[in-house]
Formats: structure tokens, C-alpha cells, sequence
């Protein structure tokens, strides 16, 4: 049985891991079985000793081990159970439409993800620096107005459900954690809301508490 290594809310400082989230998300969405090996982000992945360092040497989540495969990069994770698992439900068949699906996967990882972190880490600075959070900020803010204008007339990013709406849809509800307003981007919010909706999200309880702190946004 694949085993998937995960960081849960509970009990961790920063709300449980987004990343491994994703991976859970896509192995609900396929139906596939599996079994969650937890681990605790400061006794099994920071110290550079840990056992877990064995298994990823980059000391975060998410791993996987399938009968032997040892795989970590949720990005490479979600190709892969798409591509081993998944059919036509997470990654389409046609050529285009899958390139189309990998641009917004790496996207996130790239370039959505990057100034969220930069966010982040300007607003928990000891001494926050208005303008480096400002700038941190807009440039944010930019990405998911790309993110929105993709969505506009759209179900999912790429017409239909695919990775890279788990990629995308584990990452942009941190914003509401952050105090962001994202009423000036409709679409981006009834998508969110419509993941939510999604059975297979229920199970990700860092990400649904994510969306929960915009409720009053999400309507």
C-alpha cells in the first residue's frame, strides 16, 4: 500500500503542511488506498539526523513510498499519480491540454508559491519592513490576478479538474490567514469555494481550515 508521509494541523506550528496536502487530496480524488505516516515538522524533519532525512534529504513533506519508489516534490508526485493512477481524472490525454496542466502546476511552484513565501516571511519579520511587506504584497497580489483572469468563465483552471487545481487550490487560501482581501477577484473565490465543495478536500484538514478563515469572503 503506498504510504504517503504528512505533517497534520494538529499540534504543528504552522498549521500542518500544504504540500502533502496536495498529495492527499489527489489520492482521495483517485480513490486510491494508502496510509499516512505523520511526522512532526520539528522532531522528524528539521534535525539534520532525523531518520525521515533518509527517506527526503530536504527534511519536508511531502515523501511517498509506492512498493519501493521513494519519491518526494509534491509537484512530481501529482504527475505521477495522475500518470500511474489517475487516467484522464487528474491529467487529460490530449497533448496540448496536458502541456497546458503542466504550465500551471509548475506555475505554482515557480512563481505563485515564491511571493506568497516572500509574504509570509516579510509579514513574521521581527522588525516587519513596510515597504519590503507592500512590495511582497503586489507582487503576490499580481499572481492571483493572473490566477483570476485564468479562471474567469472557467470551472477549474484548465476547463476541467486537474493537478494543477490541487497544486494551485493548496495554496491560494493561505491568503485569507494573511488578512488579504480577495474580493476584487471573484472567479478565484467561487473557485475556491467549488474545491471546497469537493468531497475529497474534507480530508485535508489544513487546507479547509484555510478556506474556513474567508468564509466571510467565500459567502
Amino acid at each position: 500500500m503506498l504510504e504517503l508521509y504528512h505533517i497534520q494541523r494538529e499540534g504543528d506550528p504552522y498549521g500542518g503542511s500544504r504540500n502533502s496536502s496536495k498529495v492527499l487530496i489527489a489520492l482521495e480524488e483517485i480513490g486510491e488506498k494508502y496510509k499516512v505516516k505523520l511526522l512532526s515538522r520539528l522532531e522528524d524533519c528539521r534535525p539534520a539526523d532525523a531518520p525521515y532525512r533518509k527517506i527526503n534529504p530536504n527534511g519536508v513533506v511531502p515523501a511517498i513510498n509506492d512498493d519501493g519508489l521513494v519519491l518526494w516534490e509534491s509537484g512530481a508526485i501529482l504527475r505521477y499519480l495522475a500518470d500511474t493512477r489517475g487516467g484522464t481524472a487528474l491529467m487529460p490525454t490530449d497533448a496540448r491540454q496536458r502541456a497546458l496542466v503542466q504550465q500551471w502546476l509548475t506555475w505554482e511552484g515557480t512563481t505563485l508559491n515564491p511571493t506568497l513565501l516572500n509574504l509570509f516571511f516579510a509579514m513574521m519579520a521581527p522588525t516587519p519592513d513596510n515597504d519590503a511587506i507592500a512590495a511582497a504584497k503586489a507582487a503576490y497580489l499580481g499572481n492571483l490576478a493572473i490566477l483570476n483572469a485564468q479562471l474567469v468563465g472557467k470551472d477549474y483552471v484548465c476547463g476541467s479538474f486537474s493537478i494543477a487545481d490541487i497544486a494551485l487550490g493548496c495554496v491560494a487560501p493561505i491568503s485569507f490567514n494573511l488578512g488579504l482581501d480577495l474580493k476584487p477577484y471573484p472567479a478565484l473565490l467561487a473557485w475556491i469555494k467549488r474545491l471546497g465543495a469537493r468531497p475529497a478536500w474534507a480530508k485535508a484538514e489544513t487546507v479547509i481550515a484555510d478556506m474556513a478563515a474567508g468564509q466571510a469572503q467565500l459567502g
